[in-house]
């Protein structure tokens, strides 16, 4: 939820309780004490985590964002093999590699793109109320994409249209807040409710009908994520301590997949 770049879909995938969560989701009622449990636990390490672990973001941007962003992308990369061998298991097929290079491209063009593609402005004196409500409201249907569909980053898509700053010291100080930004909350909230809900149904039936394309696409966005968060390297010593720690990264992601 809050490191640019790693998508919450993917790590749900990676734990295996990502189709779990969308099967609670869309059938609430049909087992609503067993669904509601699973839910409110995951839904109370996803709040707990977001508040606490923004806090350390921060601190590992600010001082250490050299093996920050190196870790991450091992963590990444060692959840590819097990999507691969998700398509084998469920489908008995191989991965759909046209898609999944239609998405890698995709998500290539998105991050060389993100600064002239969406910019909010919320201290724009001359954008309306009505403006500024449209616009958060859309940023949280936009947000509501990354946490959904495995493979693209919530917060990268934040980075895109101006807002993961903002949302991240929303996050990290929740009771600091002032009243204006709690109005400001409010329509991006909704957004991504709405975008949650709309996009489950639509996740929920794939998943059923096109399983294999689905996490063939789902793939090729989690390669095509990684230039988003490769950091600056100044000399050999950045690239050779950059590849231990995402070697380190890739082996700890693969074994915890398996």
């Amino acid at each position: 939820m809050i490191i640019p770049g790693v998508s919450g879909g993917v790590i749900a995938v990676i734990f295996n309780v990502y189709d779990k969560m969308i099967y609670s989701l869309t059938n609430l009622f049909k087992n609503f004490k067993k669904n509601f449990i699973f839910l409110f636990i995951l839904g109370m390490g996803i709040i707990i985590g977001a508040v606490w672990f923004s806090k350390i973001m921060m601190f590992l941007y600010t001082y250490h964002e050299l093996p920050t962003k190196f870790a991450f992308i091992g963590l990444i990369l060692g959840g590819v093999p097990f999507l691969f061998n998700q398509i084998r298991l469920n489908t008995n097929k191989k991965v759909n590699y046209i898609a999944l290079l239609i998405s890698f491209l995709i998500s290539i063009i998105l991050f060389f793109i993100s600064k002239n593609i969406y910019n909010i402005d919320l201290d724009n004196d001359s954008n309306s109320l009505i403006i500024n409500v449209f616009k958060l409201f859309l940023a949280g249907i936009i947000y509501s994409v990354g946490k959904i569909v495995p493979g693209i980053s919530g917060s990268f898509l934040l980075i895109i249209i101006g807002m993961y700053e903002y949302v991240l010291k929303v996050i990290s100080n929740p009771f600091s807040i002032g009243l204006n930004d709690v109005f400001k909350l409010i329509p991006f909230v909704l957004g991504l409710v709405f975008g949650i809900i709309v996009l489950l149904k639509i996740m929920d039936k794939m998943l059923k009908k096109r399983y294999r394309l689905v996490y063939s696409v789902i793939i090729g966005f989690v390669i095509g994520s990684i230039p988003a968060i490769i950091p600056s390297i100044n000399d050999f010593k950045d690239l050779l301590s950059g590849l231990i720690i995402t070697i380190i990264g890739f082996i700890f992601s693969y074994k915890m997949s398996k």
